[in-house]
C-alpha cells in the first residue's frame, strides 16, 4: 500500500469525474515527477456519489438557454469530448462507451410541438432538425405513437457512460505519474505561514503549495476558512436499468432520459429530489410509471437495477463554480446536473489557470523546467 506523503506541489481534493479530469489535464502539461500531483478522495474507489447519479447525457445543441457563460461552457466541453475520448482510448487501450448518434427530444403534446417548432425556427440551432411523428417512429420504434407529436433531433449531442469515463481518466492520469489516495478524507484546511495549505487527514498532515477543491458535497465544510465560503446542497437523483435491447438514439421526453446501451440495457432517469440523501420511493414509482407509458416495451422488460446518487448544487451562486481564489487555491465544484457534461472544460480551465500561476512563479524564479 502506498503511504500518503506529507508534502505535495498540487493536491486535488475529490476523485469524481471532475477531479479525475483535472488530474488528467494537469498531467498533460506538468511533469508529475517534478511537480507531484496528488488526488485525495474521501470515499472508496468504487463509491460514486454524484458520478453515480449521472446518465452521461451530453445536451448542448438542444439547450434552450443559448447565451451566457453556461452555454459557452457546454459548447467548449462537448468539443473537448470529441478529442478527449479517442485520446484516452489511445493512451489506455480502454474502450469508453460513447454514443455519437445524437439525442432525440420528443414532444408529447401538441402545444409542446408548436412551441418547440417556433423555437427551432427562431433560433435555428446548428445540427438540430425537426422530425415528424412518422420520422420519430422510424428512429424510436419502441415509443408509444399516441405520445408522439414530433421531436427535435440534435445529431451533434452525445452520451458517455460515466463510470468507465471516470475510471479511464484516473488510469490515464496514473500512467502519467499522478497518485490517487482513496478513503482519505480531508477533515480541515489550515494556512501555513508561507501561504501554503496544510490538510488535516485522519492519520497525518499534508502540506501542499497548490490546492484544488473538487469535492462536490464535501466542499461546504472545507471552504469555511475562505473569505467567501461555499454552500453546496444535495440534489438526489434516482435511476432505473432495464434489460431491453434498443437500437435507437438516446431519447428524452418530459425530462426523462432513455439511454439505450450497447450491451442490451436501457437506463431511465433521473429524478430530481432536493435536500435529501434518501430517495423517495413514490418519486421512483412515478418515474417507472411514466417511463413505461412512453416506452410500453419496458413494462415487460426485467428491471435489472435501480440506483441513486447525490448531485452538488450551490445554494448561494450559479452552478458550476470554476474559479481561482488566490495563487494557491482553486474551486471546481457545484456542477449540479452537469458534472459529466462540464468535466472536460472545467479541467481545461483549472489546468490553464494553474499553469499560468506556476509560469508566473517560475518567471520570478527564472525557472521554466517544471512546465512541459
Amino acid at each position: 500500500m502506498t503511504v500518503l506523503p506529507t508534502n505535495a506541489t498540487v493536491t486535488i481534493v475529490g476523485a469524481g469525474v471532475v477531479g479525475s479530469a483535472i488530474a488528467y489535464e494537469l498531467s498533460r502539461v506538468l511533469d508529475p515527477a517534478e511537480t507531484p500531483i496528488l488526488v485525495l478522495e474521501a470515499q472508496a474507489e468504487e463509491d460514486w456519489q454524484a458520478t453515480g447519479a449521472a446518465l452521461g447525457v451530453l445536451i448542448v445543441h438542444l439547450s434552450r438557454r443559448r447565451r451566457g457563460r453556461n452555454f459557452q461552457l457546454r459548447q467548449a466541453s462537448l468539443a473537448r469530448y470529441e478529442t478527449l475520448i479517442p485520446e484516452l482510448e489511445a493512451e489506455t487501450g480502454v474502450k469508453i462507451p460513447y454514443q455519437r448518434g445524437g439525442i432525440i427530444e420528443i414532444c408529447t403534446t401538441e402545444a409542446e410541438a408548436i412551441a418547440t417548432q417556433a423555437w427551432l425556427q427562431e433560433q435555428t440551432p446548428q445540427g438540430v432538425q425537426w422530425l415528424s411523428p412518422k420520422e420519430v417512429q422510424d428512429q424510436c420504434p419502441l415509443v408509444d405513437m399516441h405520445h408522439i407529436h414530433g421531436a427535435l433531433w440534435a445529431t451533434g449531442d452525445r452520451q458517455v457512460t460515466p463510470k468507465p469515463l471516470t475510471q479511464t481518466l484516473r488510469q490515464a492520469a496514473r500512467q502519467r505519474g499522478v497518485e490517487f489516495f482513496y478513503q482519505s478524507p480531508v477533515r480541515q484546511l489550515q494556512r501555513s505561514p508561507q501561504g501554503k495549505w496544510i490538510l488535516h487527514l485522519d492519520q497525518t498532515l499534508l502540506e501542499t503549495e497548490y490546492l484544488i477543491l473538487a469535492a462536490g458535497l464535501g466542499t461546504t465544510p472545507l471552504t469555511q476558512v475562505l473569505d467567501r465560503p461555499v454552500t453546496v446542497e444535495p440534489v438526489l437523483g434516482q435511476a432505473l436499468e432495464f434489460a431491453c435491447g434498443a437500437n435507437t438514439p438516446v431519447m428524452t421526453a418530459e425530462g426523462i432520459h432513455f439511454v439505450p446501451l450497447p450491451w442490451g440495457r436501457v437506463w431511465v432517469g433521473a429524478t430530481v429530489e432536493f435536500n435529501t440523501l434518501t430517495g423517495n420511493p413514490q418519486t421512483l414509482d412515478q418515474l417507472y410509471k411514466r417511463a413505461t407509458e412512453l416506452w410500453p416495451v419496458l413494462k415487460t422488460a426485467p428491471l435489472t437495477q435501480q440506483w441513486q446518487g447525490v448531485r452538488p448544487r450551490p445554494s448561494d451562486r450559479p452552478a458550476p463554480i470554476i474559479e481561482k481564489i488566490d495563487d494557491h487555491t482553486w474551486l471546481a465544484t457545484g456542477h449540479y446536473r452537469n458534472g459529466i457534461l462540464l468535466a472536460p472544460v472545467t479541467a481545461q480551465k483549472i489546468a490553464q489557470s494553474v499553469i499560468t500561476t506556476l509560469a508566473e512563479r517560475d518567471r520570478r524564479k527564472g525557472d521554466t523546467a517544471l512546465i512541459k
